[in-house]
């Protein structure tokens, strides 16, 4: 039966009386998202158009992959909190970052090393309140830029986490809302409320005890309550506080931190009411309401009140059971053993011929030298921790231990330092003690200025290397805050001095070697041949960074460097005339500066970087059906060469190799590569050697090696562990 004619007409007439009496939808304001690895950022506002003098909310928004996590204000004794920071237009005023009520896990990462946590899982938006300036001009856009940064873990690994925002709005007479006003309230609902009345703390026994007072009705009848600390090692972490009520007195019982001693004068928490439909939370404080207060305790939440392992360091089997005093010792040891490593041997050996000068001096002058020695090493390790903080406050994402030699300017730098401390061994020119540390003049300041310097060039030649230990250590230290990053490597400087403090403690050793002679003369001219190796080691890595053109530049400047350092020898010495040695002096000045810019040109010619991603490579491999084994190597690392060497390239390895499917895969991190570091970032590690051999089933994780030199019998071994 056909329908009326007039019935097509009508439903469309009915329709659109429909849709006009529906509310119309708000404009969405969002910025575009951001994926850095297992979390999606974006920025979100509450207003679609802003009008001038006008408050509104924006929130960065983390959406998380399953399993995956980030942190509160307080990440508990390990993590990092999230943070934003904005570049606003001028007249634009920002509020702090603000954090949501939070949840508390628990992760076991194996080899004992437990993460107690509080964060966010699944989706978190963190509120911003932003102010416009009165005199902004209706009928133009304004753009908010944001820095985002974050900490992402999963029961695995952690990996730190960026993202770029931008978010442009309208300015217009009248503000209109936007779609995503309704969630940003969601999420300010749920931020704490500070409590009136202040809180008193006290130590009982082996429990903290903290009591407050909250008004009739504020916690909802039969809420589970839970309370999570914004200072660290006050609780124990692992333990849930217990949290009474009666009438309108509140207290929190909890098992105290192993290393509290007496209850801290102030103190902050976040009491937590869950009900069925969500959670309200209520900032306790021993300062009551009072801002600062609660801002004081939330930033010693943030800026490092946790000592204990850095996330990067959870992957693998922490030190002397993890820890701060753990990773302080690993750092000790591992820079004692770095002094065996074969990067440090040129300078070490200068240093113990320096030590048979001092044969026969008094112990105070010994103790002197071993004391400023041991500076020359702090002073540059710090230096070296300083540049490290810098890039990544910078937002650097490839620091790391020795990156700074995959930049061709820092290895030119380099090369300039041995072939100058050669040449004055070799006796082309006199900088002698001043630099090298041998012979009679260490007894004079200039002698204490060679220690200085031996100290300072041993630490240069030493960022190449990793010994046993440091690996742990120094993931640590570059996820960890300032003050203990600062800590860390100065125990590694302490540990690679310690050898020379036992002549000082010792002096008696100082006679059980030769006594000093004119063999000393000869001796420190051989010294000069180890330093043109480290020029010759230092020239290859230069050839795998600089194209032809570069490298051919690159030494054109060693070579000026070597000119100065012959006029400087040749016509400046003390021997001639004053007129004359100061034309010799700045003729020297004028061509080393030549050799400046010479080096200055030739650090830019560099090779075109590579576009093979490591870790597809790995992955096209596995579905092949190959095992893996993935040697992250660069030219600078000499312990990856001598890995290379006596296990790797030995014949019982190679042919276990072919014998067990074993694809050989080397990720060559000489320049800079994205790819090679977020594997590396992936298992907690910050620098090379490091090894993985990849199973071809794709449902087991890769086997790992030890940190700093291997032996073919590791690589055997794991590769029998491929057939269980």
């Amino acid at each position: 039966m056909s329908s009326p004619r007039f019935l097509f007409p009508a439903l469309f007439l009915l329709a659109a009386l429909l849709h006009s009496s529906l509310p119309a939808q708000s404009p969405s304001a969002r910025s575009a998202a951001v994926r850095d690895r297992n979390v999606e950022a974006r920025l979100l506002s509450s207003h679609s158009t802003i009008r001038p003098g006008e408050t509104f909310t924006i929130g960065l928004q983390l959406e998380m992959d399953p399993t995956w996590h980030t942190y509160w204000i307080n990440p508990g004794e390990t993590g990092l909190p999230t943070t934003l920071k904005l570049d606003l237009p001028e007249g634009f005023t920002a509020g702090d970052l603000q954090f949501p009520i939070p949840k508390k896990f628990i992760t076991d990462f194996g080899y004992d090393v437990r993460e107690a946590g509080y964060g966010y899982e699944g989706s978190v938006v963190h509120p911003v309140t932003i102010t416009a300036p009165t005199d902004l001009k209706p009928g133009g856009t304004v753009t908010l830029n944001g820095a985002a940064s974050w900490l992402m873990c999963d029961p695995n690994t952690c990996i730190p986490g960026k993202a770029a925002l931008s978010l442009t709005l309208p300015v217009g007479e009248e503000s209109v809302a936007s779609s995503e006003r309704g969630l940003l309230e969601l999420y300010t609902k749920k931020l704490p409320h500070p409590l009136e009345a202040p809180a008193a703390v006290a130590l009982e026994g082996d429990q903290v005890v903290l009591k407050t007072t909250v008004p009739q009705g504020t916690l909802t009848a039969g809420a589970t309550l839970h309370f999570y600390p914004l200072r660290n090692l006050v609780f124990d972490a692992f333990a849930d506080a217990a949290v009474t009520v009666a009438g309108e007195d509140v207290t929190i019982t909890a098992s105290k931190h192993e290393s509290l001693a007496a209850a801290p004068d102030e103190f902050s928490g976040l009491l937590i009411a869950e009900t069925p439909t969500g959670g309200t939370g209520y900032i306790v404080s021993t300062g009551g309401a009072d801002p600062a207060a609660d801002e004081a305790a939330t930033t010693a939440a943030s800026t490092g009140a946790a000592f204990a392992p850095a996330p990067g360091a959870k992957a693998e089997a922490l030190p002397f059971g993890g820890g701060i005093l753990g990773i302080l010792l690993a750092a000790f040891l591992g820079g004692i053993i770095l002094n065996i490593m074969p990067c440090v041997f040129p300078v070490i050996s200068l240093k113990v011929m320096s030590f048979v000068g001092l044969a026969g001096e008094n112990r105070k002058k010994v103790l002197a030298h071993s004391l400023v020695f041991a500076l020359g090493i702090l002073v540059f390790f710090w230096l070296l921790t300083l540049a490290m903080l810098l890039l990544r406050n910078l937002g650097g994402d490839e620091i790391g231990w020795g990156v700074q030699l995959r930049y061709p300017g820092f290895v030119i730098g380099l090369i300039f330092v041995m072939v100058i401390v050669a040449l004055s061994l070799f006796g082309v020119f006199e900088i002698g003690a001043s630099m090298t540390a041998v012979g009679g003049g260490l007894a004079n300041q200039t002698g204490y200025a060679g220690s200085f310097w031996s100290g300072a060039l041993a630490v240069l030649l030493a960022t190449p290397c990793t010994a046993p230990l440091m690996a742990p250590a120094i993931g640590f230290a570059l996820a960890a805050p300032a003050g203990l990053m600062f800590l860390v490597f100065t125990c590694l400087g302490l540990g690679l001095a310690a050898p020379y403090f036992l002549f000082a403690l010792f002096p008696k050793l100082l006679d059980r070697l030769p006594a000093p002679g004119a063999w000393m003369e000869t001796f420190k001219q051989l010294m000069g041949f180890p330093m043109l190796a480290v020029v010759v080691w230092l020239t290859g890595v230069l050839s795998k960074q600089l194209n032809v053109a570069g490298l051919q530049w690159a030494l054109t400047a060693v070579l000026f460097v070597a000119i100065a350092a012959w006029i400087l020898g040749r016509f400046a010495g003390y021997e001639r005339p004053v007129g004359t040695r100061v034309k010799a002096r700045l003729a020297a000045a004028l061509v080393f500066l030549l050799s400046l810019g010479i080096a200055w040109e030739a650090s830019a010619k560099r090779v075109l970087p590579t576009t093979v991603d490591i870790a597809e490579v790995i992955a096209g491999h596995r579905a092949e059906g190959k095992n893996v084994f993935v040697d992250f190597t660069a030219e600078w690392c000499i312990t990856c060469k001598v890995n290379k060497r006596v296990a790797i390239n030995t014949a019982a390895v190679q042919e276990a190799f072919q014998a067990n499917n074993v694809e050989f895969v080397t990720a060559d991190w000489t320049n800079e590569d994205p790819s090679i570091t977020r594997v590396l970032a992936e298992f907690g590690r910050s620098g090379v050697p490091f090894y993985l051999l990849y199973p071809a089933d794709t449902s087991r994780p890769p086997l790992r090696f030890g940190d700093g030199i291997i032996t073919a019998g590791d690589i055997l071994e794991a590769i029998e562990k491929l057939k269980r």
